[in-house]
């Protein structure tokens, strides 16, 4: 079996006067970041992440998803690379929340 690797990244405003286009912009560096990561396995492009308001308090947020399939030995490698990342992101985005999680799974 091989195992896929998936972390999910979300990105969420803290201020509500932000617009979109400043969201965007603000955290497209993060796109970058875990666009060289996937490139590094796999020559897939990154997609954009899914960017959204909220209905209610009218925050913007971002979702990131990047899998990648590896196999296992590899992957002990990759899971901690997926920590300092995500601290790396968290760090230079202090205006925003940063919340990310990696799971594997075996097909």
């Amino acid at each position: 079996m091989v195992p896929a690797y998936m972390l999910t990244i979300d990105i969420f405003a803290k201020n509500a006067n932000i617009s979109e286009t400043e969201f965007r912009e603000s955290i497209a560096p993060c796109l970058t970041y875990l666009s060289a990561l996937k490139g590094a396995f796999d020559k897939k492009p990154c997609s954009d992440p899914d960017v959204y308001q909220d209905g209610c308090s009218k925050l913007w947020s971002a979702r990131y998803v990047l899998m990648i399939s590896v196999g296992r030995e590899r992957g002990q490698y990759l899971s901690q690379l997926y920590q300092a990342i995500f601290r790396l992101i968290a760090f230079e985005f202090p205006n925003f929340e940063v919340c990310a999680e990696a799971n594997q799974w075996n097909f």
